[in-house]
Formats: C-alpha cells, sequence, structure tokens
C-alpha cells in the first residue's frame, strides 16, 4: 500500500520525485578522502577530511586544529580509525595514504608594527627621518582570518644615545586580549647627502647637473659640520678632484675665485659719498663676498677688504685712504 501512495506522489509532484532522485544519486556516491585541506578555526570536523557525507556528519569535531599557519598530516592508520568510530564507509587503499591540514591564518605585517611603534616613539624624541631595524620580536604575527584585531602599545622606550628601542604591545582579537608581545631592536636616522654625478676636476664650477643626492646613515664619518645642501653647491668651486659617487662635503668646495692671490686687482674706497680706486695685490684667493688681505702697490699697505667682483676688492672703512 506504502508503494502504492509513493508512485502516486512521484505521479502527481515531479519535483518531489526529482528531488528523492537527487538524494538518492547522492547516498549513492563514495566517501572520498580529500589530498588537502585548510581549516579556518580552532577544530577539524570530518566535512574537512573526506567528501560524499551527509549534512550531520559532516559537521562533526574530530580533532583539534594545527597552530595558526601550521600544518598536520593525518596518516592511513589514524585515519581507518576515525571513519571506523564514525562509522564512515572509507577505508585506505594502502597504508601511505595521508591527508595534509593546515591552519589558515592571516599575518600582521612588520610595517603595521613599525607605523604604530613610530608614533609612540616620535613622542620622545625619534626623529622624522629615522628607520627601526627589529633586533628582537614576536614575528611572525598570526592571526585568525576574517578576526578583527587590535594591537594596543603598552610600553615604550626609545633611546638616543645608544639609538635603540624597546615596546610591547597587547594583541586583542575580537575584544579579547590574546598574547603580549615584545619588540626591541636598533634605531637608524638617516640623511640625503649631495654626490659627484660625474668625476668632478679641481676649479671646475659646479651645475645642478654635477650633483645626485644619496640617502646615508647619519652613523657615518660624515660630520653635521661637513654636511651641505645640495642648492648650496650651485655655482661652488670644486677645491680637489671628486670621484663620480663621492659624497660631497663642505670643505671639498669654495665659493668661486674671483680674486687670485699674486694678481693685481682694483681697490675700492668709499668715503664722503666719492669713489676712490687703486691698484694692489691680492695676497690669497677668495670668492664672492670673501675678506682678502690685499697690498696698496703704491703704498704698499697691506690692507682687507671684501671681494665684491672679478678682481675687484672693496677695501674696509678705517678711516684711512688705501
Amino acid at each position: 500500500m506504502k508503494s502504492l501512495l509513493f508512485i502516486a506522489l512521484l505521479s502527481f509532484f515531479p519535483s518531489f520525485a526529482q528531488a528523492e532522485t537527487d538524494l538518492l544519486a547522492l547516498q549513492a556516491l563514495p566517501v572520498v578522502l580529500k589530498e588537502k585541506t585548510s581549516v579556518a578555526d580552532e577544530y577539524i570536523r570530518l566535512g574537512d577530511l573526506f567528501s560524499g557525507l551527509d549534512e550531520n556528519t559532516d559537521k562533526k569535531v574530530v580533532a583539534p586544529a594545527p597552530a595558526l599557519g601550521k600544518e598536520a598530516i593525518l596518516t592511513a592508520e589514524w585515519l581507518k580509525k576515525l571513519a571506523k568510530t564514525h562509522k564512515v564507509a572509507w577505508e585506505p587503499v594502502n597504508e601511505k595514504v595521508s591527508i595534509t591540514v593546515r591552519r589558515a591564518a592571516e599575518e600582521v605585517g612588520k610595517d603595521e608594527v613599525v607605523q604604530i611603534l613610530m608614533k609612540e616613539l616620535k613622542a620622545q624624541g625619534l626623529p622624522d627621518n629615522a628607520e627601526l631595524t627589529f633586533q628582537k620580536g614576536d614575528f611572525p604575527i598570526l592571526v585568525p582570518v576574517k578576526s578583527v584585531r587590535r594591537l594596543e602599545p603598552v610600553q615604550s622606550d626609545y633611546n638616543p644615545a645608544r639609538r635603540q628601542f624597546e615596546a610591547k604591545f597587547n594583541l586583542f582579537l575580537n575584544a579579547e586580549k590574546k598574547q603580549e608581545l615584545s619588540f626591541a631592536g636598533k634605531v637608524r636616522v638617516f640623511v640625503q647627502l649631495p654626490v659627484a654625478a660625474r668625476d668632478l676636476k679641481a676649479g671646475q664650477i659646479i651645475t645642478a647637473d654635477d650633483i645626485l643626492t644619496k640617502r646615508v646613515a647619519q652613523e657615518t664619518n660624515i660630520r653635521a659640520s661637513d654636511q651641505i645642501k645640495s642648492e648650496d653647491l650651485i655655482g661652488k668651486e670644486v677645491k680637489r678632484s671628486l670621484r663620480s659617487g663621492q659624497t660631497i662635503q663642505s670643505n671639498d668646495v669654495r665659493t668661486q675665485v674671483m680674486v687670485a692671490k699674486g694678481k693685481i686687482v682694483t681697490l675700492n674706497f668709499a668715503k664722503g659719498g666719492i669713489m676712490l680706486s687703486a691698484q694692489g695685490k691680492a695676497l690669497e684667493n677668495g670668492g664672492l663676498g670673501d675678506t682678502v688681505r690685499v697690498m696698496n702697490s703704491q703704498s704698499k699697505t697691506v690692507v682687507q677688504g671684501t671681494v665684491t667682483g672679478p678682481e675687484t676688492v672693496s677695501i674696509h672703512t678705517t678711516g684711512k685712504k688705501p
């Protein structure tokens, strides 16, 4: 009687008939072990290992998952016992059968840590042009996929004399504190220094095309007093030959010589609104704006003046004529 009723239902409800057919076909599918699998939470379920299971069996928890980002290999013997325990219609074809289970994870990058740490250390005097190099740190920092994470600074210390830092963070996952992280390392401060773009000869006047900039750590032997900006080099004269790529320091250049030692120059002396001129002999080299000693050709008096142009020196006011 029940069989006749079932046949009648199939004839009046074709969609019901198709669903029943699909179910029977699904139940007929063999249970197959997956080659590898990835789990997102803390547990391994039967459905992570086998395909072809019904919905209830699929969700059964069978083992803890590996640590975040780690893998575990489940052997044929272990899988055989598991299938028998949960009445799964599966057996390994040989003892070499296995499955690799990986715990999925996301990594908190160093850049994220540095961004927070730089903000903390700058409040303690860390220069803007500094970089942090980690010597100790709880890396890699792995968190579950799709979790809401937050790094909260607990302590940070910057030692400018030793150029070192230390810090501790709390890691929160979904608003729950999960881990305390520790970091330590060195601080490197960088500056942009001018270098020769090509070989430069002594006496050459520097142009913008002669200069490149290079990022250099301040730990180098270049003193702050020897550093010079690229824009301040334009128009300067090279004192000694420089190789291509060589750092240009302030003592490598001088203002372009407009008064040469031993050469005859024009001496200008202003008094009472009247400009007087005479000839003299330069006793030292000088560029525009430099103070040089000059000997008056007539009186043989040595005076000091300021270079105001090519072969021209304006004598400092002393109340006497040059």
